[in-house]
């Protein structure tokens, strides 16, 4: 899964963005991987099985010897999740039929720290899980079959896998563009287009409690456009959708959100971004401010270009997520486009950091290495107490070093501290050290 704000907020925003420039430096990770009680765990298998804790500096493993004492499992019915506080691992495994049965979803729930298995179980009714809350006491999850964040939605206990509450199902008027959930609140945040559209358009911002369905407030962001339309393009005699859709975050207190729109977001050289930062009680937007990187040299010189892909419809996306003091956002883009052929380009746009205070721009990984704008990005992770920034990117072919890459970025500059390469996909939790 974009962009705001304005030099008189801050001063009211103490708690979320404080003065970045007499912030003390984050002390680094100690070599036994704990940082701030947490530790980086990494797995190639859909399962959770394989968890390795990495060392949060060189990246290498701490130890051969996995966290869960499960089999690997390859097939994309497994899936695993865990809570924010990293004291519990869900691992689900879908068996589901036609028609579907609870007892086709087995559920472990594992401690965080240990590995030891805490509760096996399955559902009352048939559901997909979405995730744990931040303690680990509750899974959240919507009737099977899958359906939109609106539907209607479970809260089980993970001690004993029975139902604690329902919430009922609503419908925002429009497409969701972007999404965004306070899972402690129970609030969802939307970014919502009017359908039927030939083309981006004005996007309002709404806010639902979860528990009743009701939507406690809406308001229109200014300036801002996204959307989800038909090209009229037909390939390979299927039509051609489009979407474009801003960079939605939640600040780590849930007091506000930040909005990234999606042009010229994320590596804004010689460029103007736009950013919006709205308080999540009301609604109120904070603040509208542009930012900008001034170019170099070296950087008008080489221009972006684009490489092969394959994706079902067009799309500009924006990924944001605050630093874990709410101090500076992170944003980066990728971009997909379908020619006559049916064949897909993606372009990687770049990454920024922004600091919220004054929305100047710490720093870019746009030309940080040959063939940049190929990079696809598979995920990012702070560090619990913001000394670095984690991310897996997939290399491409023209790099001439295909596969992934694990890096520790500076979480300022974004330059690049350590690296780690692998032949496949990894997944990434931030479990209690042990």
């Amino acid at each position: 899964m974009r962009r705001f704000l304005l030099a008189a907020l801050f001063a009211a925003c103490t708690p979320l963005a404080g003065d970045a420039g007499n912030m003390p430096g984050p002390a680094l990770p100690s070599r036994s991987g704990d940082i701030a009680g947490k530790t980086l765990y990494l797995t190639d298998s859909f399962n959770g099985a394989g968890l390795i804790p990495i060392d949060p500096l060189s990246l290498g493993d701490l130890t051969a010897k996995p966290l869960l004492s499960i089999q690997r499992a390859g097939a994309n019915n497994n899936f695993a999740s865990a809570s924010a506080d990293g004291s519990a691992v869900a691992v689900m495994t879908y068996g589901y039929g036609q028609p579907a049965s609870a007892t086709e979803l087995d559920i472990s729930i594992y401690d965080g720290r240990t590995g030891a298995l805490r509760a096996r179980f399955s559902p009352e009714v048939p559901v997909i899980v979405d995730g744990l809350s931040a303690d680990g006491s509750r899974i959240y999850a919507r009737l099977w079959p899958p359906a939109a964040l609106t539907a209607e939605r479970m809260i089980l206990d993970t001690a004993t896998g029975k139902v604690v509450a329902r919430e009922p199902q609503f419908s925002p008027s429009g497409d969701q563009v972007a999404s965004v959930k306070d899972d402690p609140g129970r609030r969802l945040f939307t970014l919502v287009a009017a359908q039927n559209r030939s083309g981006p358009g004005p996007l309002e911002l709404g806010a639902w409690d979860l528990r009743t369905g009701v939507q406690l407030w809406h308001t229109a962001i200014p300036d801002l456009v996204g959307g989800q339309w038909s090209t009229g393009r037909i390939v390979a005699g299927s039509p051609v959708r489009a979407h474009v859709a801003p960079g939605l975050a939640l600040s780590p207190d849930a007091r506000f959100l930040a909005i990234v729109g999606a042009a010229d977001c994320c590596a804004p050289v010689g460029r103007v971004g736009r950013l919006w930062l709205v308080e999540t009680a009301g609604g109120q937007v904070l603040s509208a401010r542009s930012y900008k990187k001034e170019s170099s040299f070296f950087e008008r010189i080489f221009a972006p270009s684009v490489a092969e892909a394959k994706t079902p419809d067009e799309a500009d996306d924006v990924s944001v997520a605050f630093s874990p003091d709410g101090a500076t956002l992170y944003s980066w883009a990728q971009r997909e486009r379908i020619d006559a052929n049916g064949d897909a380009t993606h372009e990687y746009l770049g990454m920024s950091s922004i600091a919220l205070g004054d929305a100047s721009v710490l720093g870019s990984d746009i030309k940080m290495e040959p063939y940049w704008y190929e990079n696809k990005i598979s995920w990012v992770r702070a560090a619990p107490d913001g000394s670095a920034l984690y991310a897996l990117i997939q290399r491409s072919e023209g790099s001439g070093s295909p596969g992934y890459v694990l890096r520790r970025l500076d979480p300022g500059t974004l330059r690049v501290l350590a690296e780690r390469r692998f032949d496949t996909y990894r997944q990434a939790f931030s479990l209690r050290s042990p």
